[in-house]
């Protein structure tokens, strides 16, 4: 069931009610004291949705960038954190300023939803942003040439994979890929998400064009997840394999040689590694921020009467990038396809000759910078209306260097040759 605009309006004025109350600070200063240290700069963050892989990856990666030079010690505030999309060991790599400190309290976690910058509350500053404000700002920071700092992977998650990786046989010489593709195995409840989901099945030929290289690869996802079948030891289903443990998500995501993903959870974590990624099955979207390198592979746009591909000017002409729900696609007459897998494989492809032999993918520079100067004309748009600006959606993550278009999108017939 989705939540209605007014809904999620009623919810911030209850929360910002909440905060104004004594004892809602009370109950804060409580909950953070005791993991403060005497004369160190301390940012209290408080992260909302610590139940989802990538909310849990992506906002202390990008607090780490924004805010890690300016305080010794960041303390994430969280609630207890619970189902399948709860990792417990992500919060042991932002790095040793980083201190994780879970409550039962009902509403403190959710105040992770307000914007109201940065407080000084003397004892510690108390960042109040939410997700959106987080993400828009690293993506100016990384825009304007910023500093990023990535994740640090723990000497006890190391051991749990080495380990792991001596048991499924892999020689240590071996390179491996990550393998994301997210179903409605996870959160089913959520249908209006469906539109970004994909069948692993049309991966085969991806896949096995990993193992005839010399790859292993490793496949993240749920137990819900539709199985990985006919492969050799090669493949390794890691959600349906007996030695499973949630830390390998971590480590594998941050010793891979690249991954080969969707724009789902463990894509976040792989960039808080820094890794190279490929990310397919990709719908445009303003605040999904690809490190400058990965390859992108878009799903494909289409008029749903007609079955005629929408060129990437009317893509951005109808705001598709700003749509969160599937059935908002179909109200506009629009219906989304997934990648074919001779796409994928010749994506694949690029991906391995990158990694073996350094062999940058040959670009089209006149129609990369098509496509830039349309995004930043979309941004504009952004800009100067009030409603995106005070729902931190005045951003276009492809109106800048954020990624890639693979070189098959920015050839596809039309895309960028309608006026």
């Amino acid at each position: 069931m989705s939540v209605s605009p007014e809904d999620d309006k009623a919810l911030l004025e209850n929360l910002r009610a909440e905060f104004g109350k004594k004892e809602t600070m009370e109950r804060l200063f409580h909950t953070v004291i005791p993991h403060l240290e005497q004369g160190k700069r301390t940012l209290v963050y408080i992260l909302a949705q610590v139940d989802r892989i990538g909310h849990t990856a992506m906002e202390p990666f990008f607090l780490k960038s924004l805010y890690g030079p300016h305080y010794d010690r960041i303390i994430l505030v969280t609630g207890q954190g619970e189902g399948a999309g709860y990792n417990p060991f992500i919060l042991q790599c932002p790095g040793p300023e980083f201190v994780h400190v879970p409550t039962a309290d009902p509403i403190l976690p959710m105040l992770g939803f307000l914007d109201g910058g940065v407080h000084d509350l003397q004892l510690f500053h108390l960042c109040l942003a939410s997700p959106q404000r987080v993400i828009r700002d690293f993506g100016r920071h990384a825009t304007a040439g910023g500093d990023i700092r990535f994740f640090e992977l723990p000497d006890t998650i190391r051991a749990i994979g080495e380990a792991f990786l001596k048991e499924t046989g892999k020689p240590a010489n071996a390179p491996f890929v990550v393998l994301h593709a997210r179903d409605m195995s996870y959160l089913p409840e959520k249908a209006h998400h469906a539109f970004r989901c994909a069948d692993i099945r049309s991966y085969e030929g991806a896949v096995r064009q990993f193992v005839d290289a010399g790859y292993w690869v490793f496949r993240l996802g749920d137990k819900g997840s539709v199985p990985l079948e006919g492969y050799g030891e090669q493949v390794v289903d890691l959600p349906h394999h007996p030695a499973y443990s949630q830390a390998l998500d971590v480590f594998l995501s941050a010793r891979c040689a690249f991954a080969f993903n969707q724009a789902s959870g463990p894509e976040a974590l792989v960039r808080a590694f820094g890794r190279p990624a490929a990310t397919v099955n990709l719908v445009y979207e303003l605040l999904r921020l690809p490190m400058k390198d990965d390859l992108l592979l878009f799903k494909h746009y289409l008029r749903a009467r007609t079955g005629e591909p929408l060129s990437y000017v009317e893509i951005l002409e109808l705001g598709l990038p700003a749509i969160g729900k599937g059935e908002d696609f179909g109200t506009k007459g629009v219906v989304i396809r997934e990648n074919s897998a001779e796409e994928l494989e010749a994506l694949a492809a690029l991906m391995i000759s990158r990694d073996q032999d350094g062999q940058a993918p040959e670009t089209d520079v006149a129609c990369l910078a098509r496509f830039r100067d349309l995004g930043r004309s979309y941004e504009q748009k952004l800009l100067a209306a009030p409603e995106m600006q005070a729902d931190n959606l005045d951003f276009y993550a492809y109106a800048h260097d954020f990624g890639q278009p693979a070189p098959s999108v920015l050839s596809r017939k039309g895309f960028l040759d309608r006026p």
